[in-house]
């Protein structure tokens, strides 16, 4: 199917963007992700052969030349749908933090560098992703894509280099939430960092982290201090209970503890030693949180939704592309990886109007469909509206019922 004009529903999910583009822009914009949820596969050909049928130039131009602001795209659409959720205040969001590495087997393409590939476990050549994401009633709502600029790349092109910790808290600094709701920022181990910790402070955000066993812990009121791998057993042992823990699949038993402390350069904080009651003692897990007041089951079920950022980067790498850009400029990379983005929210505005009222209802998840059930519903609804304006444009009346009986019966 080649969409031919631009769908209603791809527009209308989209439609806080307008005031960032062009008329051309914003014409691209909308076919460029209506391409996207029809191919999955991102390939920029297969891309612009799907919506309106043109070649792979035009849209290649519009990622690596034209001059509109991804980043505030991205964003303005993003609060956009948290705005249409109604959020009330009191009400919790969480700010996910995490980075993804994308191996390229390019020789030219800008920033490359030798990166550590957890999937394949070996050394390749790729970039780093620096990104996050919104948790809001359930539902993950892509919130920023930064690209890790290598040293040496940043000094050729006379650009300040920035660490990854320093984009993480850059991200966290700039985030602009709505009226009356709290923010917890969640995190993994290698952004539990002075410069991380203090921008969410500075913001009055929360943060609940990891931390990794060779971290020392000076514990209140005892004036000892230690690795927290030397005290997790201990702990676990003298003082720890036994708690039933929520799962996707029913319920599973957890072994907890709690101690207080204070971590260098950090401050003070609340430790919760997590570990299954049969599992060895080197799996222990130790949540490190800001919020000492909180109780140590509650500190668990928060951090353990920093998962739902894992599932976003599936959905994106395996049904939308994110990975599988082919373009050379840095600035089209980028883009790249924002527009991916907005097919993702696309579809997640999408969804959410079809649940209607139910996804405004304050305090509570909205229970979503499965991503690919997701995918084909909007492409049906696409391919349906594309059918609607070939028929209302047909003249005689007798033809316009035939064509419609054939064509939406099919």
């Amino acid at each position: 199917m080649v969409v031919r004009s631009m769908p209603r529903d791809v527009q209308w999910a989209l439609r806080a963007a307008r005031e960032y583009c062009s008329r051309p822009q914003w014409s691209h914009l909308v076919f460029g992700v209506t391409g996207w949820l029809l191919c999955s596969a991102a390939k920029l050909c297969r891309v612009a052969g799907a919506a309106k049928g043109g070649h792979r130039t035009s849209l290649a131009r519009f990622l690596s030349q034209a001059e509109w602001a991804a980043d505030m795209v991205l964003k303005a659409v993003t609060l956009e749908l948290v705005r249409w959720l109604r959020p009330r205040s009191g009400e919790g969001l969480l700010l996910l933090i995490d980075d993804t590495r994308i191996a390229k087997r390019a020789k030219r393409m800008a920033a490359l560098t030798k990166i550590w590939d957890h999937t394949s476990q070996r050394f390749v050549h790729g970039h780093i992703v620096v990104h996050a994401a919104i948790v809001f009633r359930g539902v993950t709502l892509p919130w920023s894509f930064e690209l890790w600029l290598p040293e040496k790349y940043c000094r050729r092109e006379q650009l300040a280099y920035r660490k990854v910790t320093s984009i993480a808290a850059e991200m966290i600094g700039t985030f602009t939430p709505p009226n009356g709701v709290k923010v917890r920022v969640l995190f993994d181990a290698f952004y539990l960092c002075a410069s991380v910790t203090k921008a969410c402070e500075l913001r009055g955000f929360t943060w609940f982290s990891v931390a990794s066993k060779n971290r020392r812990i000076s514990r209140e009121g005892r004036g000892q201090s230690g690795q927290l791998g030397d005290l997790a057993a201990g702990v676990l042992k003298h003082r720890s209970g036994h708690v039933r823990m929520k799962r996707d699949r029913g319920w599973r038993w957890l072994r907890i503890a709690t101690i207080d402390g204070r971590l260098k350069k950090i401050g003070r904080v609340r430790i919760v030693f997590s570990k299954r009651p049969g599992d060895a003692w080197k799996k222990v897990v130790a949540i490190v949180t800001n919020e000492t007041h909180l109780a140590a089951r509650e500190i668990v079920s928060i951090y353990e939704r920093r998962w739902a950022i894992e599932v976003l980067f599936k959905e994106l790498k395996g049904s939308l592309g994110l990975g599988s850009y082919q373009m050379l400029a840095r600035s089209g990379v980028v883009r790249h990886l924002h527009l991916a983005a907005l097919a993702h929210l696309t579809l997640t505005r999408h969804s959410l109007t079809a649940a209607g009222a139910q996804a405004q209802q304050p305090h509570k998840d909205v229970p979503l469909p499965k991503f690919q059930t997701r995918l084909v519903t909007l492409r049906a609804a696409i391919q349906r509206q594309q059918i609607e304006r070939l028929i209302e444009r047909t003249k005689p009346a007798k033809l316009r019922q035939r064509l419609r009986k054939l064509l939406l019966a099919t």
